[in-house]
């Protein structure tokens, strides 16, 4: 089967989103497909990160792609109907997205997956998309209370000293435990630009943490999707800091900052591999609720091989 790829037209974007739904499962696949479509037409997503395959003037696969802030970008697996050129459409669809990525000046690309999804993966994993770690994905009931005695820690928003927090930020780096595969060839200006998000313009809900005037960490909180939630975005330290009990501090502050607003949930997310960071939010009663794969591909800046 002869078959062309190109970004979709806006008469094409319907079929390549049920294409994209297709191996969920009754009433999911619907709302995913519209889900996918909203994103699309609503201008949350931009449509050029949509790739169709087409044959016989009809859509026979899909790919969804979408370059963040940061240089970091975002790819969803491609799918295609069966037959004996579906690996091939798959291939060529995966390959012109990822073009399409790279001249946006994304240099990290990330694919989430289910441990079930994983056969899903393997048309990323041909175009270098390795399999690096899992993400859990945590939540805790605020419940009611006081804020707790004893405090240390002092928060400076970042709007009022945006040099501060940056420089800060960059410092928890250093032998960070959440996926470190993410710095990749980036920038220290986009490492920085990857957590832009609710908060940054104003630096609202963006802190730089000092203990006696000196900076030692930051915390950025940020309204989570599902009504009356908080999440907890980041969380990091200067190794210095490190096993001090300032996570701890931080944890109380930020159920605190949640109960302040009348929200009754904190959530948060943290690689697998990080150990001390899942210790410290099981001594506070969070909990799993999902888990996924996460998938890199990391592409080297212009002139850098």
């Amino acid at each position: 089967m002869r078959f062309s790829v190109s970004p979709a037209a806006p008469d094409e974007i319907t079929a390549a989103c049920r294409l994209l739904a297709a191996r969920r499962v009754g009433p999911d696949r619907d709302l995913a497909a519209l889900r996918y479509r909203d994103l699309l037409t609503s201008g949350t997503f931009d449509p050029g990160g949509l790739f169709v395959a087409r044959a016989g003037g009809l859509v026979r696969g899909a790919v969804l792609t979408q370059p963040l802030p940061g240089a970091l970008g975002l790819a969803w697996p491609p799918q295609a109907e069966r037959g004996r050129d579906r690996a091939a459409i798959e291939d060529e669809l995966v390959a012109a997205a990822c073009d399409w990525l790279r001249a946006r000046g994304v240099k990290v690309c990330q694919s989430f997956a289910a441990e079930t999804d994983r056969p899903d993966m393997a048309p990323l994993g041909r175009h270098g998309f390795q399999l690096v770690t899992r993400v859990t994905h945590m939540r805790r009931e605020v419940g009611p209370g006081g804020r707790a005695g004893g405090e240390s820690l002092g928060l400076r928003p970042c709007a009022a000293a945006r040099d501060a927090f940056t420089t800060t930020l960059l410092l928890t780096y250093d032998g960070s435990l959440d996926c470190p595969e993410l710095t990749g060839d980036r920038t220290p200006a986009e490492l920085v630009d990857g957590f832009r998000g609710n908060g940054f313009l104003t630096g609202e809900w963006w802190y730089t943490v000092e203990q006696d005037g000196v900076p030692v960490g930051v915390v950025i909180w940020e309204p989570a999707a599902e009504p009356g939630t908080l999440e907890l975005s980041y969380l990091g330290l200067v190794p210095a800091a490190r096993g001090r009990g300032l996570g701890d501090e931080l944890v109380r502050r930020s159920l605190a900052f949640a109960r302040d607003r009348d929200l009754h949930t904190l959530t948060l997310s943290v690689d697998v591999r990080n150990e001390p960071a899942l210790r410290l939010y099981d001594r506070h009663g969070f909990q799993e609720y999902d888990r996924r794969d996460v998938y890199l591909a990391a592409w080297p800046g212009p002139g850098r091989s």
